[in-house]
């Protein structure tokens, strides 16, 4: 719930300056993954062109409450507020919500809500067309673990969809804190999930990760070594459709 002065501004000044806000979206094949190591991949404040197939966005007004669990936060805010905070070296010191690339010795895109960032979310675009049993996996990251200030309960959920609309919540995906106490070892939760078969053959396969406003002083949580991978459907053998004929045939 932190970085409310810097919201108000923002909101108040978002009528006067457009953003820029740029996005790659196009369906990316798979396996497709993503660790954030080159960090010239994101160089400019709210564009993310530069990152194939994955697109932040800030969540204005997904939920009003905080503490809200993302696991029942299925609606679309569309157009959205497409959201990076970029080249930022220190998660304890910036304290902007939203989505933030951080710079650090091991890179990483974060998440943090805030009173303006009442849900935010990576979506990631993938085509899982001829493909099965997709996997997603990435990694938790709390990167403010030694702030006295900071500690919250940092909720994350793991949704898909194949059109657009309401999104699915994938249960296995959630987890219920993905941070630690102050001058506790960062918490690091790997999330490793097969999605259900309505993910399967899918041209235009969209997964969200996402976190929610928390009560108190929200932190910042790396989402890093993303991977989203499948198996190929079989394709039927002429021999082997000619055995289904047969065998269908003597019954």
């Amino acid at each position: 719930m932190k970085k409310t002065a810097i919201a108000i501004l923002a909101v108040a000044t978002a009528g006067l300056i457009a953003p820029a806000t740029y996005a790659d979206n196009a369906y990316q094949v798979l396996p497709f993954a993503q660790d954030w190591t080159n960090i010239g991949l994101i160089t400019a404040d709210d564009n993310w062109s530069g990152v194939p197939g994955i697109v932040g966005f800030r969540g204005d007004n997904l939920t009003v409450a905080t503490g809200v669990n993302p696991q029942t936060v299925l609606g679309d805010d569309l157009p959205g507020v497409p959201d990076i905070n970029a080249n930022q070296t220190n998660p304890i010191t910036f304290i902007s919500g939203g989505c933030t690339e951080y710079e650090l010795a091991n890179p990483v895109v974060a998440l943090a809500g805030s009173g303006t960032a009442d849900a935010p979310y990576l979506v990631l675009h993938v085509s899982s067309a001829g493909k099965q049993n997709v996997i997603v996996r990435y990694t938790l990251r709390d990167l403010e673990n030694v702030a006295p200030g900071d500690s919250s309960v940092q909720q994350f959920a793991l949704q898909f969809r194949t059109v657009a609309g309401t999104w699915t919540n994938v249960p296995a995906g959630y987890v219920a804190d993905a941070t630690s106490g102050p001058t506790q070892v960062p918490a690091v939760t790997l999330v490793n999930v097969t999605l259900p078969a309505a993910a399967d053959n899918a041209a235009t396969l969209q997964i969200r990760i996402m976190t929610t406003n928390a009560p108190g002083n929200d932190e910042a949580t790396g989402i890093d070594d993303i991977s989203v991978s499948a198996e190929d459907i079989p394709v039927p053998t002429a021999s082997t459709s000619w055995g289904l004929i047969k065998a269908a045939y003597r019954k």
